[in-house]
Protein backbone atom coordinates (compact mmCIF):
# COMPACT_ATOMS: atom_id res chain seq x y z
CA UNK A 1 0.00 0.00 0.00
CA UNK A 2 2.90 2.43 1.06
CA UNK A 3 4.71 1.98 -2.90
CA UNK A 4 0.89 2.56 -4.29
CA UNK A 5 0.68 5.53 -2.44
CA UNK A 6 4.25 6.77 -3.72
CA UNK A 7 3.41 6.11 -7.34
CA UNK A 8 0.02 7.82 -7.10
CA UNK A 9 1.81 10.82 -5.31
CA UNK A 10 4.25 11.18 -8.37
CA UNK A 11 1.84 10.81 -11.22
CA UNK A 12 -0.12 13.59 -9.50
CA UNK A 13 2.98 15.84 -9.45
CA UNK A 14 4.22 15.03 -13.03
CA UNK A 15 0.77 15.26 -14.40
CA UNK A 16 0.72 18.90 -12.67
CA UNK A 17 4.62 19.56 -14.28
CA UNK A 18 3.84 19.07 -17.38
CA UNK A 19 -0.04 21.00 -17.95
CA UNK A 20 1.94 24.19 -16.46
CA UNK A 21 5.01 23.75 -18.20
CA UNK A 22 4.27 21.90 -21.48
CA UNK A 23 6.90 19.88 -21.17
CA UNK A 24 5.32 16.40 -22.64
CA UNK A 25 2.35 14.51 -22.29
CA UNK A 26 1.13 12.07 -19.29
CA UNK A 27 -1.24 10.03 -19.81
CA UNK A 28 -2.55 6.57 -17.74
CA UNK A 29 -5.22 4.00 -16.01
CA UNK A 30 -5.52 2.46 -12.93
CA UNK A 31 -7.57 -0.72 -12.75
CA UNK A 32 -8.75 -2.93 -9.48
CA UNK A 33 -10.79 -5.96 -9.53
CA UNK A 34 -11.70 -7.17 -6.32
CA UNK A 35 -13.52 -9.96 -4.67
CA UNK A 36 -15.07 -10.57 -1.17
CA UNK A 37 -15.72 -14.39 -1.02
CA UNK A 38 -18.49 -16.25 0.72
CA UNK A 39 -19.25 -19.89 1.64
CA UNK A 40 -21.89 -21.51 -0.35
CA UNK A 41 -22.29 -24.90 -0.21
CA UNK A 42 -25.16 -25.47 -2.93
CA UNK A 43 -22.61 -24.42 -5.56
CA UNK A 44 -19.63 -26.56 -4.01
CA UNK A 45 -18.09 -22.89 -3.91
CA UNK A 46 -14.58 -23.67 -2.59
CA UNK A 47 -13.58 -20.97 0.32
CA UNK A 48 -9.63 -19.85 -0.60
CA UNK A 49 -7.85 -19.25 2.76
CA UNK A 50 -7.95 -15.67 2.37
CA UNK A 51 -11.55 -14.62 1.49
CA UNK A 52 -9.97 -11.46 -0.13
CA UNK A 53 -8.73 -11.83 -3.75
CA UNK A 54 -7.81 -7.84 -5.82
CA UNK A 55 -6.01 -7.42 -9.02
CA UNK A 56 -4.42 -4.09 -9.34
CA UNK A 57 -2.65 -2.63 -12.25
CA UNK A 58 -1.27 1.12 -12.55
CA UNK A 59 0.00 2.29 -16.31
CA UNK A 60 1.78 5.19 -16.87
CA UNK A 61 3.40 6.43 -20.63
CA UNK A 62 5.04 10.03 -20.78
CA UNK A 63 5.33 11.16 -24.27
CA UNK A 64 7.69 14.02 -25.41
CA UNK A 65 8.45 15.11 -28.97
CA UNK A 66 9.50 11.87 -30.38
CA UNK A 67 10.86 9.80 -26.90
CA UNK A 68 8.57 8.04 -24.92
CA UNK A 69 8.56 5.81 -21.49
CA UNK A 70 6.54 4.11 -19.66
CA UNK A 71 6.01 1.60 -16.74
CA UNK A 72 3.78 -0.89 -15.63
CA UNK A 73 2.77 -1.58 -11.54
CA UNK A 74 0.98 -4.51 -10.52
CA UNK A 75 -0.55 -5.71 -7.12
CA UNK A 76 -1.93 -9.00 -6.23
CA UNK A 77 -3.48 -8.75 -2.77
CA UNK A 78 -3.34 -11.42 -3.43
CA UNK A 79 -5.03 -12.57 -6.91
CA UNK A 80 -8.38 -13.50 -7.55
CA UNK A 81 -9.48 -17.05 -6.92
CA UNK A 82 -8.79 -19.21 -10.22
CA UNK A 83 -6.49 -16.35 -11.51
CA UNK A 84 -3.79 -19.13 -13.41
CA UNK A 85 -1.46 -18.39 -10.94
CA UNK A 86 -2.15 -18.02 -7.41
CA UNK A 87 0.22 -14.87 -6.48
CA UNK A 88 0.32 -12.55 -3.49
CA UNK A 89 3.19 -10.15 -4.40
CA UNK A 90 3.49 -6.36 -5.57
CA UNK A 91 6.26 -5.26 -8.14
CA UNK A 92 7.04 -2.57 -10.83
CA UNK A 93 7.04 -4.98 -13.86
CA UNK A 94 7.10 -3.19 -17.33
CA UNK A 95 9.12 -0.54 -18.07
CA UNK A 96 9.73 0.25 -21.68
CA UNK A 97 11.48 3.44 -23.27
CA UNK A 98 11.00 4.22 -26.99
CA UNK A 99 12.35 6.42 -29.44
CA UNK A 100 10.48 7.33 -33.07
CA UNK A 101 11.53 8.86 -35.77
CA UNK A 102 10.29 9.21 -39.40
CA UNK A 103 11.61 6.28 -40.52
CA UNK A 104 12.91 4.39 -37.75
CA UNK A 105 11.26 3.51 -33.94
CA UNK A 106 13.34 1.86 -31.55
CA UNK A 107 12.08 0.36 -28.12
CA UNK A 108 14.13 -0.89 -25.31
CA UNK A 109 12.35 -2.77 -21.95
CA UNK A 110 8.90 -4.39 -22.42
CA UNK A 111 7.02 -4.24 -25.37
CA UNK A 112 4.09 -6.17 -26.91
CA UNK A 113 4.22 -6.70 -30.46
CA UNK A 114 2.36 -8.87 -33.56
CA UNK A 115 3.02 -10.54 -37.09
CA UNK A 116 0.23 -10.99 -39.17
CA UNK A 117 -2.72 -12.20 -37.35
CA UNK A 118 -0.71 -13.87 -34.69
CA UNK A 119 -0.48 -17.58 -35.68
CA UNK A 120 3.49 -17.25 -35.49
CA UNK A 121 3.99 -14.22 -32.73
CA UNK A 122 1.81 -12.48 -30.93
CA UNK A 123 2.65 -10.95 -27.09
CA UNK A 124 -0.07 -9.17 -25.65
CA UNK A 125 -1.80 -8.25 -22.00
CA UNK A 126 -5.00 -10.07 -21.36
CA UNK A 127 -5.88 -8.77 -17.17
CA UNK A 128 -9.34 -10.54 -17.17
CA UNK A 129 -7.86 -14.44 -18.62
CA UNK A 130 -4.10 -13.66 -16.88
CA UNK A 131 -1.74 -13.55 -19.72
CA UNK A 132 1.05 -11.18 -20.16
CA UNK A 133 3.83 -12.57 -21.93
CA UNK A 134 5.71 -9.14 -22.55
CA UNK A 135 8.96 -9.35 -24.23
CA UNK A 136 11.87 -8.02 -22.51
CA UNK A 137 14.35 -6.84 -25.34
CA UNK A 138 14.32 -4.61 -27.85
CA UNK A 139 11.97 -3.88 -30.73
CA UNK A 140 13.44 -2.06 -34.29
CA UNK A 141 10.86 -1.04 -36.69
CA UNK A 142 12.17 1.03 -39.98
CA UNK A 143 10.87 2.00 -43.08
CA UNK A 144 13.53 2.18 -45.66
CA UNK A 145 10.94 3.03 -48.48
CA UNK A 146 7.43 3.49 -48.40
CA UNK A 147 6.41 0.17 -49.92
CA UNK A 148 8.14 -1.71 -47.14
CA UNK A 149 7.67 -2.09 -43.46
CA UNK A 150 10.27 -4.33 -40.98
CA UNK A 151 10.40 -5.40 -37.63
CA UNK A 152 13.16 -6.96 -35.79
CA UNK A 153 12.59 -8.11 -32.07
CA UNK A 154 14.50 -10.18 -29.45
CA UNK A 155 14.40 -10.75 -25.96
CA UNK A 156 12.46 -13.06 -22.93
CA UNK A 157 8.94 -13.07 -22.13
CA UNK A 158 7.75 -12.28 -19.30
CA UNK A 159 6.26 -15.27 -16.51
CA UNK A 160 4.65 -13.84 -14.30
CA UNK A 161 6.91 -11.88 -12.11
CA UNK A 162 10.12 -13.21 -13.70
CA UNK A 163 11.20 -13.40 -17.09
CA UNK A 164 10.87 -17.41 -18.96
CA UNK A 165 14.27 -19.23 -19.13
CA UNK A 166 14.76 -18.83 -23.13
CA UNK A 167 15.13 -16.21 -25.87
CA UNK A 168 12.46 -15.30 -28.16
CA UNK A 169 13.94 -13.31 -31.56
CA UNK A 170 12.10 -12.56 -34.97
CA UNK A 171 11.55 -10.51 -37.81
CA UNK A 172 8.43 -9.22 -40.12
CA UNK A 173 8.68 -7.94 -43.27
CA UNK A 174 5.58 -6.18 -44.77
CA UNK A 175 5.33 -5.20 -48.48
CA UNK A 176 2.64 -2.86 -49.61
CA UNK A 177 2.62 -3.14 -53.06
CA UNK A 178 0.06 -0.64 -53.81
CA UNK A 179 2.38 2.05 -52.88
CA UNK A 180 4.12 0.85 -55.84
CA UNK A 181 1.60 1.80 -57.88
CA UNK A 182 1.91 5.37 -59.37
CA UNK A 183 -2.34 6.09 -58.76
CA UNK A 184 -2.78 8.10 -55.72
CA UNK A 185 -5.72 6.39 -54.71
CA UNK A 186 -5.78 2.25 -56.38
CA UNK A 187 -8.72 0.17 -56.16
CA UNK A 188 -7.38 -2.44 -54.59
CA UNK A 189 -4.80 -2.63 -51.60
CA UNK A 190 -2.30 -5.89 -52.07
CA UNK A 191 0.03 -6.46 -49.23
CA UNK A 192 2.25 -9.22 -48.49
CA UNK A 193 4.21 -10.67 -45.62
CA UNK A 194 6.86 -12.88 -44.27
CA UNK A 195 7.86 -13.81 -40.70
CA UNK A 196 10.31 -15.49 -38.64
CA UNK A 197 10.37 -16.68 -35.10
CA UNK A 198 13.03 -18.64 -33.37
CA UNK A 199 12.83 -19.82 -29.42
CA UNK A 200 16.11 -20.82 -27.58
CA UNK A 201 16.12 -22.40 -24.45
CA UNK A 202 19.21 -24.75 -22.83
CA UNK A 203 18.71 -28.51 -23.01
CA UNK A 204 20.55 -30.61 -20.72
CA UNK A 205 19.18 -34.44 -21.45
CA UNK A 206 20.58 -36.95 -22.92
CA UNK A 207 19.12 -36.84 -26.41
CA UNK A 208 21.51 -35.44 -28.38
CA UNK A 209 19.20 -34.59 -31.34
CA UNK A 210 16.23 -32.91 -29.16
CA UNK A 211 15.37 -29.32 -30.69
CA UNK A 212 17.17 -26.65 -28.01
CA UNK A 213 15.96 -24.11 -30.71
CA UNK A 214 12.65 -23.91 -32.35
CA UNK A 215 12.24 -22.11 -35.45
CA UNK A 216 9.31 -20.94 -37.43
CA UNK A 217 8.83 -18.98 -40.65
CA UNK A 218 4.81 -18.00 -42.03
CA UNK A 219 3.99 -16.12 -45.19
CA UNK A 220 0.61 -14.08 -45.58
CA UNK A 221 -1.22 -11.78 -48.38
CA UNK A 222 -3.80 -9.91 -48.45
CA UNK A 223 -5.99 -8.22 -51.27
CA UNK A 224 -8.46 -5.44 -50.40
CA UNK A 225 -10.73 -3.57 -52.59
CA UNK A 226 -13.94 -0.97 -51.62
CA UNK A 227 -16.14 -3.80 -50.98
CA UNK A 228 -14.24 -7.01 -50.46
CA UNK A 229 -11.41 -8.38 -48.99
CA UNK A 230 -9.06 -11.82 -49.40
CA UNK A 231 -6.37 -13.04 -46.55
CA UNK A 232 -4.42 -15.85 -46.63
CA UNK A 233 -1.22 -16.68 -43.74
CA UNK A 234 0.30 -20.16 -43.61
CA UNK A 235 2.81 -21.05 -40.99
CA UNK A 236 5.28 -23.94 -40.86
CA UNK A 237 6.99 -24.48 -37.03
CA UNK A 238 10.01 -26.75 -36.44
CA UNK A 239 10.41 -29.83 -34.28
CA UNK A 240 9.42 -28.59 -30.50
CA UNK A 241 8.84 -31.53 -28.45
CA UNK A 242 7.17 -30.41 -24.87
CA UNK A 243 4.55 -31.60 -22.14
CA UNK A 244 1.56 -29.98 -24.02
CA UNK A 245 1.78 -32.20 -27.29
CA UNK A 246 3.18 -35.55 -25.42
CA UNK A 247 6.95 -34.74 -26.67
CA UNK A 248 5.79 -34.96 -30.62
CA UNK A 249 8.51 -34.62 -32.60
CA UNK A 250 6.32 -33.82 -35.74
CA UNK A 251 6.44 -29.91 -37.27
CA UNK A 252 3.09 -27.56 -36.51
CA UNK A 253 1.41 -26.21 -39.42
CA UNK A 254 -1.32 -23.62 -39.67
CA UNK A 255 -3.66 -22.17 -42.35
CA UNK A 256 -5.59 -19.23 -42.28
CA UNK A 257 -8.30 -18.01 -44.86
CA UNK A 258 -10.74 -15.24 -44.35
CA UNK A 259 -12.57 -12.97 -46.73
CA UNK A 260 -15.07 -10.45 -47.17
CA UNK A 261 -17.65 -8.98 -49.32
CA UNK A 262 -20.07 -6.24 -48.64
CA UNK A 263 -22.82 -4.89 -50.98
CA UNK A 264 -25.79 -2.95 -50.45
CA UNK A 265 -27.43 -4.46 -47.77
CA UNK A 266 -25.70 -7.80 -47.79
CA UNK A 267 -22.69 -8.89 -45.99
CA UNK A 268 -20.48 -11.89 -45.73
CA UNK A 269 -17.74 -12.78 -43.28
CA UNK A 270 -15.81 -16.19 -43.77
CA UNK A 271 -13.07 -18.02 -41.88
CA UNK A 272 -11.02 -20.57 -42.08
CA UNK A 273 -8.82 -22.28 -40.07
CA UNK A 274 -6.74 -25.29 -40.06
CA UNK A 275 -3.91 -26.34 -37.30
CA UNK A 276 -1.64 -29.24 -36.10
CA UNK A 277 0.76 -29.18 -33.74
CA UNK A 278 1.06 -25.43 -33.10
CA UNK A 279 1.14 -25.01 -28.86
CA UNK A 280 4.46 -22.93 -29.02
CA UNK A 281 5.55 -21.88 -25.53
CA UNK A 282 8.05 -19.60 -24.29
CA UNK A 283 8.85 -22.67 -22.10
CA UNK A 284 8.71 -26.52 -22.87
CA UNK A 285 6.86 -27.30 -19.94
CA UNK A 286 4.90 -24.52 -19.47
CA UNK A 287 1.14 -24.96 -18.64
CA UNK A 288 -2.42 -23.33 -18.78
CA UNK A 289 -2.03 -20.03 -19.96
CA UNK A 290 1.76 -19.57 -19.27
CA UNK A 291 4.14 -17.76 -21.92
CA UNK A 292 2.49 -18.24 -25.07
CA UNK A 293 4.69 -17.35 -28.05
CA UNK A 294 1.62 -17.31 -30.60
CA UNK A 295 -1.74 -16.38 -30.35
CA UNK A 296 -4.55 -18.95 -31.57
CA UNK A 297 -8.15 -17.57 -30.26
CA UNK A 298 -11.22 -19.76 -31.22
CA UNK A 299 -12.38 -18.45 -33.96
CA UNK A 300 -16.42 -18.27 -33.24
CA UNK A 301 -19.40 -15.73 -32.37
CA UNK A 302 -18.25 -13.91 -29.35
CA UNK A 303 -20.98 -14.41 -27.03
CA UNK A 304 -23.18 -11.65 -24.71
CA UNK A 305 -25.65 -13.55 -23.08
CA UNK A 306 -25.55 -15.99 -19.65
CA UNK A 307 -27.04 -19.26 -21.21
CA UNK A 308 -24.47 -18.64 -24.53
CA UNK A 309 -22.09 -18.64 -22.48
CA UNK A 310 -22.57 -22.14 -20.89
CA UNK A 311 -20.90 -23.83 -23.58
CA UNK A 312 -18.55 -21.52 -25.22
CA UNK A 313 -15.13 -23.29 -27.39
CA UNK A 314 -11.83 -22.90 -26.97
CA UNK A 315 -9.55 -23.54 -29.40
CA UNK A 316 -7.43 -27.02 -29.74
CA UNK A 317 -3.95 -25.85 -30.35
CA UNK A 318 -2.95 -29.56 -31.08
CA UNK A 319 -5.02 -29.97 -33.77
CA UNK A 320 -8.26 -29.16 -35.50
CA UNK A 321 -9.82 -27.90 -38.74
CA UNK A 322 -12.81 -25.45 -39.33
CA UNK A 323 -14.40 -21.70 -39.74
CA UNK A 324 -17.17 -19.76 -39.34
CA UNK A 325 -19.23 -17.89 -41.67
CA UNK A 326 -21.48 -14.69 -41.15
CA UNK A 327 -24.21 -13.64 -42.88
CA UNK A 328 -25.73 -9.73 -42.57
CA UNK A 329 -28.68 -8.64 -44.78
CA UNK A 330 -31.02 -5.39 -43.86
CA UNK A 331 -34.52 -5.84 -44.52
CA UNK A 332 -36.63 -3.45 -46.11
CA UNK A 333 -35.45 1.05 -47.02
CA UNK A 334 -36.87 2.68 -43.83
CA UNK A 335 -33.15 3.45 -42.51
CA UNK A 336 -35.06 5.05 -39.19
CA UNK A 337 -36.50 1.67 -38.50
CA UNK A 338 -34.11 -0.39 -39.73
CA UNK A 339 -34.15 -4.21 -39.72
CA UNK A 340 -31.76 -6.64 -39.98
CA UNK A 341 -31.21 -10.32 -39.87
CA UNK A 342 -27.55 -11.69 -38.84
CA UNK A 343 -26.89 -15.66 -39.53
CA UNK A 344 -23.45 -17.37 -38.18
CA UNK A 345 -22.66 -20.57 -38.55
CA UNK A 346 -18.93 -22.18 -36.95
CA UNK A 347 -17.92 -25.88 -36.93
CA UNK A 348 -14.64 -27.42 -35.93
CA UNK A 349 -13.75 -30.98 -35.92
CA UNK A 350 -10.44 -33.06 -35.99
CA UNK A 351 -7.76 -33.82 -38.10
CA UNK A 352 -8.16 -37.16 -40.21
CA UNK A 353 -4.49 -37.78 -40.21
CA UNK A 354 -2.50 -35.91 -37.97
CA UNK A 355 0.15 -33.15 -39.53
CA UNK A 356 -2.07 -33.16 -42.18
CA UNK A 357 -4.07 -29.70 -41.74
CA UNK A 358 -5.93 -30.91 -45.49
CA UNK A 359 -7.68 -33.42 -43.72
CA UNK A 360 -11.46 -33.24 -42.38
CA UNK A 361 -11.71 -36.10 -39.41
CA UNK A 362 -14.86 -37.98 -37.84
CA UNK A 363 -14.25 -36.16 -34.40
CA UNK A 364 -16.70 -32.92 -34.38
CA UNK A 365 -15.37 -30.43 -31.32
CA UNK A 366 -17.78 -27.84 -31.98
CA UNK A 367 -20.98 -26.81 -33.90
CA UNK A 368 -22.94 -23.71 -33.56
CA UNK A 369 -25.31 -22.10 -35.81
CA UNK A 370 -27.21 -18.87 -34.89
CA UNK A 371 -29.71 -16.67 -36.53
CA UNK A 372 -30.18 -13.22 -34.88
CA UNK A 373 -32.70 -11.00 -35.71
CA UNK A 374 -32.60 -7.23 -34.78
CA UNK A 375 -34.99 -4.32 -35.00
CA UNK A 376 -35.47 -0.95 -34.24
CA UNK A 377 -39.39 -0.22 -33.64
CA UNK A 378 -39.14 3.48 -33.36
CA UNK A 379 -36.78 6.06 -31.61
CA UNK A 380 -37.66 4.78 -27.96
CA UNK A 381 -38.64 0.92 -28.88
CA UNK A 382 -35.46 -2.16 -29.98
CA UNK A 383 -35.35 -5.39 -29.72
CA UNK A 384 -32.91 -8.50 -30.83
CA UNK A 385 -34.41 -12.06 -30.71
CA UNK A 386 -31.92 -14.93 -31.20
CA UNK A 387 -31.99 -18.58 -31.46
CA UNK A 388 -29.08 -21.19 -30.94
CA UNK A 389 -28.26 -25.13 -32.50
CA UNK A 390 -25.20 -25.66 -30.86
CA UNK A 391 -22.62 -29.16 -30.41
CA UNK A 392 -20.45 -29.12 -27.54
CA UNK A 393 -17.90 -31.49 -27.37
CA UNK A 394 -16.75 -31.49 -23.50
CA UNK A 395 -14.47 -34.28 -23.59
CA UNK A 396 -12.15 -32.02 -25.88
CA UNK A 397 -13.12 -28.70 -24.87
CA UNK A 398 -12.77 -29.09 -21.00
CA UNK A 399 -11.08 -32.21 -20.61
CA UNK A 400 -12.13 -35.26 -19.13
CA UNK A 401 -14.63 -37.92 -20.09
CA UNK A 402 -18.12 -36.57 -20.80
CA UNK A 403 -20.56 -37.14 -23.26
CA UNK A 404 -21.20 -35.04 -26.04
CA UNK A 405 -23.84 -32.42 -25.37
CA UNK A 406 -26.69 -30.68 -27.68
CA UNK A 407 -28.30 -27.83 -27.37
CA UNK A 408 -31.21 -25.12 -28.52
CA UNK A 409 -31.02 -21.83 -26.88
CA UNK A 410 -33.62 -19.08 -27.44
CA UNK A 411 -33.11 -15.10 -26.47
CA UNK A 412 -35.43 -12.11 -26.51
CA UNK A 413 -33.50 -8.90 -25.68
CA UNK A 414 -36.13 -5.87 -25.63
CA UNK A 415 -34.47 -2.14 -24.82
CA UNK A 416 -36.82 0.68 -24.31
CA UNK A 417 -35.54 4.35 -24.05
CA UNK A 418 -38.28 6.14 -21.84
CA UNK A 419 -36.48 9.70 -21.35
CA UNK A 420 -33.53 11.20 -23.26
CA UNK A 421 -30.98 9.79 -21.22
CA UNK A 422 -32.84 7.08 -19.39
CA UNK A 423 -33.07 3.20 -20.56
CA UNK A 424 -34.69 -0.16 -19.53
CA UNK A 425 -33.25 -3.46 -20.95
CA UNK A 426 -34.94 -6.69 -20.46
CA UNK A 427 -34.25 -10.30 -21.18
CA UNK A 428 -35.50 -13.56 -21.74
CA UNK A 429 -33.73 -16.76 -22.41
CA UNK A 430 -33.75 -20.69 -22.36
CA UNK A 431 -31.09 -23.31 -23.06
CA UNK A 432 -32.95 -26.58 -23.72
CA UNK A 433 -30.77 -29.69 -23.72
CA UNK A 434 -31.68 -33.08 -22.67
CA UNK A 435 -27.61 -33.79 -21.62
CA UNK A 436 -25.47 -32.45 -19.22
CA UNK A 437 -27.20 -30.33 -16.22
CA UNK A 438 -30.19 -30.56 -18.49
CA UNK A 439 -32.32 -26.91 -18.99
CA UNK A 440 -31.01 -23.54 -18.17
CA UNK A 441 -33.22 -20.07 -17.98
CA UNK A 442 -32.26 -16.91 -17.35
CA UNK A 443 -33.56 -13.27 -16.83
CA UNK A 444 -32.03 -9.88 -16.64
CA UNK A 445 -33.54 -6.65 -15.99
CA UNK A 446 -31.14 -3.40 -16.43
CA UNK A 447 -32.14 0.46 -15.73
CA UNK A 448 -29.47 2.84 -17.42
CA UNK A 449 -29.33 6.58 -16.76
CA UNK A 450 -26.62 8.21 -19.04
CA UNK A 451 -23.90 8.93 -18.89
CA UNK A 452 -23.49 8.37 -15.13
CA UNK A 453 -25.48 5.32 -13.30
CA UNK A 454 -26.33 2.03 -14.42
CA UNK A 455 -28.18 -0.69 -12.20
CA UNK A 456 -28.89 -4.54 -12.90
CA UNK A 457 -30.62 -7.92 -11.50
CA UNK A 458 -29.95 -11.15 -13.08
CA UNK A 459 -30.64 -14.46 -12.67
CA UNK A 460 -29.68 -17.84 -14.06
CA UNK A 461 -31.36 -20.71 -12.98
CA UNK A 462 -30.83 -24.88 -13.56
CA UNK A 463 -34.38 -25.95 -13.12
CA UNK A 464 -33.22 -29.47 -14.03
CA UNK A 465 -30.37 -31.33 -12.45
CA UNK A 466 -29.19 -29.31 -10.24
CA UNK A 467 -31.96 -26.55 -9.36
CA UNK A 468 -29.30 -23.99 -8.62
CA UNK A 469 -29.98 -20.62 -9.44
CA UNK A 470 -27.21 -18.14 -9.83
CA UNK A 471 -28.85 -14.88 -9.15
CA UNK A 472 -26.49 -11.01 -9.30
CA UNK A 473 -27.03 -7.77 -8.82
CA UNK A 474 -25.24 -4.77 -9.39
CA UNK A 475 -24.51 -1.56 -10.89
CA UNK A 476 -22.03 1.15 -11.51
CA UNK A 477 -21.49 4.96 -11.71
CA UNK A 478 -18.95 6.61 -14.45
CA UNK A 479 -17.49 10.06 -14.81
CA UNK A 480 -15.21 11.59 -17.13
CA UNK A 481 -12.59 9.23 -17.30
CA UNK A 482 -13.25 7.10 -14.19
CA UNK A 483 -16.00 3.71 -13.72
CA UNK A 484 -16.83 1.97 -10.35
CA UNK A 485 -19.14 -0.74 -10.38
CA UNK A 486 -19.97 -3.00 -7.35
CA UNK A 487 -21.95 -6.46 -7.53
CA UNK A 488 -23.06 -9.55 -5.76
CA UNK A 489 -24.18 -13.13 -7.01
CA UNK A 490 -23.08 -16.45 -7.67
CA UNK A 491 -20.33 -17.37 -10.00
CA UNK A 492 -21.20 -20.43 -12.07
CA UNK A 493 -17.69 -23.01 -12.75
CA UNK A 494 -16.77 -23.32 -16.32
CA UNK A 495 -14.83 -21.48 -19.11
CA UNK A 496 -14.24 -17.69 -19.09
CA UNK A 497 -13.40 -16.52 -22.17
CA UNK A 498 -12.14 -13.00 -23.31
CA UNK A 499 -11.28 -12.24 -27.07
CA UNK A 500 -11.42 -15.64 -27.88
CA UNK A 501 -8.85 -17.04 -25.41
CA UNK A 502 -10.37 -19.30 -22.15
CA UNK A 503 -9.29 -19.95 -18.62
CA UNK A 504 -11.63 -22.08 -16.15
CA UNK A 505 -13.22 -20.30 -13.69
CA UNK A 506 -14.48 -21.74 -10.13
CA UNK A 507 -17.26 -21.49 -8.40
CA UNK A 508 -17.95 -18.44 -6.32
CA UNK A 509 -20.51 -16.18 -4.47
CA UNK A 510 -18.86 -13.06 -3.36
CA UNK A 511 -18.55 -9.53 -3.62
CA UNK A 512 -17.56 -8.13 -6.65
CA UNK A 513 -16.01 -4.63 -6.89
CA UNK A 514 -14.25 -2.77 -9.91
CA UNK A 515 -12.40 0.71 -10.23
CA UNK A 516 -11.08 1.72 -13.33
CA UNK A 517 -9.75 5.49 -13.78
CA UNK A 518 -7.86 7.08 -17.05
CA UNK A 519 -6.32 10.26 -17.28
CA UNK A 520 -4.63 12.11 -19.78
CA UNK A 521 -2.31 15.44 -18.86
CA UNK A 522 -3.90 17.23 -22.14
Amino acid sequence: MKNCLIILYCVMSLSAFTQTTDRGHLSGSFDSYTQFYQKDEKINAILPQDKVGSNNFLKLDYTYKGFSAGVQFESYLPSIAGYPFNINESKLINRYFKYTAKKISVQVGDFYEQFGSGLIYRSWENRQIGINNALEGINVQVTPVSFLHVKIISGKQRKIFDRANSVVRGADATIDFSKLSKKENPKARIEAGFSYVSRYQQYTGPDVDFPATVRAAAARLSISGANASFGLEYVQKGKDPSINNNQDLGNGRALLVNGSVAAGKFGLNLTLRSISNMDFRGERDAIATSVPVNFIPALTRPHDYLTTNIYVYNAQAQGEIGGQADIYYTIGKNVKKPSRIGINFSHYRSLQTKNNIFSIGDNAYFRDLSIEWKKKWDNKLSSVLAYHNLFYNKSVVEGGIYDNITANIVVLNTTYKYAAKKSFRFELQHLFTQDDNGNWAAAVTEFNFAPSFSFYVSDLYNYDVTNTHYPNIGGSFTKNGSRFSVAYGRQRAGLFCVGGICRFVPAATAITATLTITFNSK
